[in-house]
């Protein structure tokens, strides 16, 4: 359960072997190649010269792969494509096996279809710009059936000029109202739909500059007249046949585009494939080349060179490897090794950013806290049972794909102590039980098992949620010391958390004494520990900083929490966002109480259907707060966990280890040799 140790690795290769050794890594994929042109750029000028990167073109490779994606876009654009119900939640990888991969390579053209998408496509974007055409031209022709003439009168006054459009209520009011308009403008409301109104406005020729200033000043959309042949209603008639045309023509390309998607399996592969490519020829583009030799840098796990070092001198013995371990200065790429029952737990870490390598992997430190606040705050045993099903049953359809497997574990995970947390509480969707009888089992059961009730002990519940919170935040500065410690910074493991353990209890101490009676002793103690520990972080907080005045200056706001490793406002901000905990718990059991009220009063008030009414409503509110409560009790704790509690130990900004593969994010190849 640990960060995985790896080596940094150079290969001194003969030029001409780069491309021979890049697809041996690529199908090995244990070395993950990092861009050595850095090697040129920490050399002197002398030692650098002759030394240069390729610039291999990617031209080719990019054009297929816009090609194959604009051919899956397509498909996807007419819904042509059928997903399962988990691809519908996340896109998932494709998974093909060798003997597969090799037949689409060398058996699949992809062009014809390619050609033959582009070309639906299109056709498709012109059916449907014809057909909004000819909707937005009909439309124009159904405003002017309001008016008492038709459109192409319009084209031949010669003594007035018409402007037919809307405007707003308020505006058309004020128009009315101007004086202006009596002198200019003859007004004919056509009609009201909500605040718009539909007008008609005549004016005389020689008034018609005049007039149109003063209708763009009450801001009038003017409807343009439209140009036609024939009269209004034929023209509708051939708008309407128009509309229908293009949606069969629309739907043939439709039916020929779902035709067309039979190939989204190749297409697939293909694109992998020169995804895979392209990934090759960048790390080939990323090595640094004097006449004869190339120089590629990565990064290998420490378990893997042996094999590595073994099969390189046999595949190529003029290839030279040379090992150091990584150094602070380098971007380490972090690969996380857990036990199989902490993997579903490593996807908050995944989810927040990977540690820096030369700190530790917070996997198993976070695991129990995240489980018990999520089951505080989704706390229900009918609930919790529900969701260790369900994540159970999806994680098995998702056991080939790793990342949303352990989410659907996690899930599980999370179940489990909801319903744990839930029995305690006596919450079984709510208080359902109750409705039971007070002689029946079920309710027997519930009230066997209670420990403490979220409705009516909710004070005693706060102050155990700000309890937890005490604790898991000095459980966060240990785990700073550890952190410290394990990079032999002793002395500031002393200053930057053994200093807030004296503080923070005394703090905690001195603060609680506003609202409860405190023993002499205790007072007097917590004070000593906060002046005592106060005097130690303003000493050791600034002692970075340049002079006497700015280390005194930063170690004594340190205390507040503006600057330093910690402070006293920051740690009573952090504890009472726990608070949250019971609150959440509270609205989960409060709807789901709402939800038991309903359709009670369904059963008792609704006669003959009432007992079904009463069924429907429990599954439909229950669902509605499992799945409302449940996205609360997901964010709220992975907030508590992210922010009040990494934030005092936590050292972000690890790369992925991703080795050179066949692989990519599209497509897995499966387990077997490949050729």
């Amino acid at each position: 359960m640990a960060i995985e140790p790896v080596q940094h690795v150079t290969l001194l290769s003969p030029r001409n072997s780069v491309a021979d050794l890049t697809d041996w890594l690529q199908k090995l994929a244990v070395i993950h190649v990092e861009d050595a042109s850095g090697l040129i750029e920490k050399e002197s000028e002398d030692s650098a010269a002759g030394f240069e990167k390729p610039a291999a073109p990617t031209e080719e490779i990019d054009n297929h792969i816009r090609e194959l994606k604009h051919t899956r876009d397509v498909f996807d654009s007419f819904e042509a494509l059928d997903s399962s119900l988990i691809e519908m939640i996340v896109a998932l990888p494709g998974r093909v096996t060798v003997d597969e991969r090799e037949k689409v390579i060398s058996e699949f053209d992809y062009k014809p279809v390619y050609k033959k998408a582009c070309q639906l496509d299109e056709e498709h974007k012109e059916h449907l710009n014809a057909i909004n055409a000819a909707k937005e031209e009909y439309k124009q022709l159904e405003f002017f059936r309001l008016l008492p003439f038709e459109p192409e009168d319009l084209h031949s006054l010669k003594n007035v000029n018409v402007w037919v459009g809307t405007i707003m209520d308020d505006k058309w009011e004020e128009l009315k109202a101007s004086q202006e308009a009596p002198d200019t403008l003859a007004l004919s409301e056509l009609r009201r739909v909500k605040r718009n109104v539909d007008v008609c406005v005549v004016a005389l020729k020689e008034d018609a500059e005049e007039a149109g200033r003063l209708l763009r000043s009450y801001a009038l959309s003017e409807m343009p007249v439209p140009d036609y042949e024939g009269t209004r209603k034929e023209r509708m008639e051939a708008l309407q046949g128009e509309i229908e045309l293009h949606h069969k023509e629309d739907l043939r390309c439709k039916e020929e585009v779902q035709k067309l998607s039979d190939n989204i399996r190749s297409i697939d592969i293909l694109l992998s494939y020169w995804e895979a490519e392209q990934a090759k020829l960048q790390a080939q583009n990323s090595t640094v080349n004097s006449d004869r030799v190339a120089i590629m840098t990565g990064y290998i796990r420490q378990r893997d060179r042996h094999s590595f070092s073994q099969e390189l001198v046999d595949k190529f013995p003029s290839v030279s490897d040379i090992y150091r371990a990584p150094t602070p200065d380098d971007d380490v790429p972090v690969e996380i090794t857990n036990a199989e029952y902490l993997k579903p737990l490593r996807f908050l870490v995944d989810l927040f950013g990977r540690p820096d390598y030369f700190s530790f992997d917070p996997t198993p430190y976070l695991a129990l806290s995240f489980l018990i606040f999520f089951g505080m705050c989704f706390g229900d045993l009918v609930y919790g049972i529900a969701l260790a099903g369900l994540g159970y049953f999806l994680a098995r359809k998702a056991r080939p794909y790793e990342g949303l497997y352990k989410l659907c574990m996690m899930f599980c995970y999370a179940g489990i102590f909801t319903a744990i947390i839930g029995l305690l509480m006596g919450s079984w969707a709510s208080d359902l039980p109750e409705y039971f009888g007070e002689d029946s089992a079920i309710y027997r059961l519930q009230q066997f098992f209670a420990v403490v009730s979220p409705i009516d002990q909710a004070v005693l519940l706060l102050v155990v949620s700000i309890g937890i919170g005490v604790i898991n935040q000095f459980y966060g500065i240990a785990l700073k010391a550890y952190g410290l410690i394990r990079k032999g910074k002793v002395m500031d493991a002393v200053y930057d958390a053994g200093l807030w353990y004296i503080v923070l209890p005394g703090f905690l101490i001195v603060s609680s004494s506003l609202f409860f009676d405190m023993a002499p002793w205790m007072l007097r103690l917590g004070f000593m520990m906060l002046i005592a520990g106060g005097i130690g972080l303003i000493l050791t907080q600034g002692r970075d900083a340049e002079g006497l005045p700015a280390k005194f200056g930063a170690g004594l706001i340190s205390i507040y929490g503006i600057m330093g490793s910690y402070g006293c406002v920051s740690f009573l901000s952090d504890i009472l966002s726990y608070s949250r905990l019971i609150a959440l718990g509270l609205t989960t059991s409060i709807v789901g109480l709402a939800v038991n009220i309903i359709a009670e009063l369904m059963k008792d008030e609704i006669p003959v259907v009432g007992i079904a009414l009463f069924v429907v409503v429990l599954i439909v509110g229950h669902t509605f707060n499992f799945m409302v409560s449940m996205l609360a009790a997901f964010v709220h704790p992975a907030r508590l966990i992210f922010l009040e509690f990494f934030n005092r130990f936590y050292e972000g900004g690890g790369i992925e280890f991703k080795p050179l593969s066949l692989n990519t994010d599209s497509m897995i190849i499966e387990p077997g040799e490949v050729k």
